[in-house]
């Protein structure tokens, strides 16, 4: 007996379309705001995965009312824990099966008054900030217009404001407590600026689970690169404590983030050494590559997937609640994902 074939889901035909899930979404439901083009390629891919069309007769909506879209401000559209969060955000709008809702993203870059210009072209329903400090701009922007807003790892009390956190000092106080149960003592710690809200929190945990063993904060440890959070900034910073005379290095390193780790791994290796025999490393957010880096990273997972779903569920919540109706607060929490990058400290 064959077994039944799954549901085709939109994002299936997305992909096979080439197009978004906004705009399978406005195929499927028969508005007229799609090129004849791309109609015919999102309609050859239904026929190609087999999908069945249950047409929604054509509605003539005043153009205004057309679409409603939910801007996604985003700091690094190709960074692994990002693109995760936007396919949270797509799947759960997708799921909200309504024909006027729509995701558009947008890069966050230092024009702050381009992207508020867009955001009111575009009579956003809501916006969604990730990845990206809450700008001046876009709470004067919020305060103004009303327009309900969804932060994610940055706290923020205002009316229409909810807020998305992940428990950061906890995670890194229970990483770095992982790391001195293995024996280490001289434990580095390679961040991006510090100065974050999210940047301090990690900080403290590392710096409070140092204090509870007895072992000595030690600036030197202490490394950060502002300019690049990717895999080469982590190379960087990872050179600078790694220059350090032997009996003074660090004998396991966290990091920022994943990229950042696997930065180090590759700085560690650069330097004669090894993963983990002589260094531990431990990243943060578990992208996909975390688990097929070589060796395989110990990090702490961030529910990136269910962020983006919380994020616009949040936000469509909010956008029937009154306007002087405070938002909601929601913490999150992560898991320490222990894998082959750390080991017992071989030092006696």
């Amino acid at each position: 007996m064959s077994q039944k074939q799954p549901p085709t889901r939109m994002s299936e035909i997305a992909d096979r379309a080439g197009v978004s899930i906004a705009t399978v979404s406005r195929v499927l439901h028969n508005t007229d705001t799609v090129s004849e083009d791309t109609r015919k390629q999102v309609e050859d891919a239904i026929q190609t995965l087999g999908y069945r069309i249950r047409r929604r007769p054509k509605q003539p909506i005043p153009k205004a009312a057309k679409e409603k879209l939910v801007l996604l401000f985003t700091s690094d559209i190709v960074n692994p824990f990002f693109a995760e969060v936007i396919r949270g955000t797509h799947e759960e709008i997708e799921l909200q099966d309504h024909p006027k809702h729509a995701l558009s993203t947008m890069q966050l870059s230092n024009n702050f008054e381009k992207l508020i210009q867009a955001a009111r072209q575009m009579s956003a329903l809501g916006i969604i900030l990730t990845g990206g400090y809450p700008f001046p701009e876009l709470i004067a922007f919020q305060a103004e217009s009303k327009v309900p807003l969804v932060v994610i790892n940055y706290r923020i009390t205002q009316p229409r404001i909810s807020c998305i956190i992940v428990d950061f000092k906890d995670a890194y106080f229970r990483a770095t407590r992982h790391l001195i149960d293995l024996g280490h003592r001289r434990i580095g710690f390679v961040d991006d600026t510090g100065h974050s809200e999210i940047g301090v929190a990690r900080l403290e945990g590392y710096q409070n689970a140092l204090a509870e063993a007895g072992i000595p904060y030690r600036p030197e440890l202490y490394t950060s690169i502002p300019a690049d959070t990717r895999i080469n900034g982590g190379f960087q910073a990872t050179s600078n404590l790694l220059a350090l005379p032997p009996h003074e290095r660090p004998t396991a390193i966290l990091a920022f983030n994943d990229l950042f780790a696997l930065g180090v791994m590759h700085s560690v290796r650069a330097h004669g050494l090894r993963v983990p025999e002589d260094v531990s490393v431990i990243g943060c957010d578990d992208i996909p590559m975390a688990a097929y880096a070589y060796p395989p990273l110990t990090t702490i997972s961030q529910p990136k997937y269910r962020i983006g779903k919380l994020a616009v569920s949040t936000l469509l919540k909010m956008e029937q609640d009154p306007p002087e109706k405070m938002g909601s607060f929601t913490l999150m929490e992560s898991p320490l994902i222990i894998r082959e990058s750390t080991a017992r400290c071989s030092e006696r």
